[in-house]
């Protein structure tokens, strides 16, 4: 029985790798239910056991990979014993771009060639934005308290945020900006420290 189910879901991930590849090739719009069949050299009933249509790929595929972009965001704890405030915001942007970086035809089709597709695509692309605007307001509201980050209007500092990274991540891997996931990350970072956080306790939590 586990055998048979470790099966079925190899099965499942072959098909959602090759409807992925094809996706970012030629464009959702581009790509039938054959295409990935052949690509995945299964027959098309096999398709139908897994997916009603493309769907249900797509939703899949956007699903998980925006599932996966969320869980690299981790709380700050001001009281962590080890590690500074603004090192844990850095391990919160490294992992993000990372991810972003190792999945390039997931990040395109999910924040910039599937956009537009229709309302329910939409509406999830939408709520995605909303939970991380309601994460780092929240994030930024307990930094002012805290003394971390300066004041402001941390509406516009978040719009700012999530605006700047998006078009980062995009910009990587379209080849707009040829650089190494490390120096994104550390550009990106003192970008952070002279726009976001207070500058004495950005310099404080350097030499930490």
């Amino acid at each position: 029985m586990a055998r048979g189910l470790a099966k079925r879901e190899e099965r499942r991930l072959q098909i959602l790798a090759c409807a992925r590849d094809a996706f970012a090739q030629r464009g959702y719009h581009g790509v039938t239910v054959d295409d990935v069949v052949a690509r995945a050299q299964i027959a098309r009933g096999t398709f139908y056991l897994y997916f009603d249509d493309k769907r249900a790929v797509l939703d899949a595929l956007v699903d998980e990979f925006l599932k996966r972009i969320g869980g690299c965001i981790v709380g700050i704890d001001i009281a962590h014993a080890e590690l500074s405030p603004r090192e844990q915001l850095r391990q919160n942007v490294d992992r993000i771009t990372r991810l972003a970086l190792s999945e390039p035809a997931l990040l395109k089709i999910a924040l910039r060639d599937a956009t537009g597709l229709d309302a329910a695509f939409d509406a999830k692309i939408r709520s995605f934005y909303e939970a991380l605007r309601g994460l780092l307001g929240a994030s930024l509201a307990e930094g002012q308290q805290n003394g971390l980050v300066r004041e402001g209007d941390r509406a516009v500092m978040v719009s700012i945020g999530l605006g700047g990274l998006k078009e980062l991540v995009l910009d990587a891997v379209t080849g707009a900006l040829d650089r190494s996931p490390d120096a994104l990350v550390e550009e990106l970072m003192r970008f952070l420290d002279r726009g976001l956080l207070v500058a004495e306790r950005a310099s404080q939590v350097h030499g930490a």
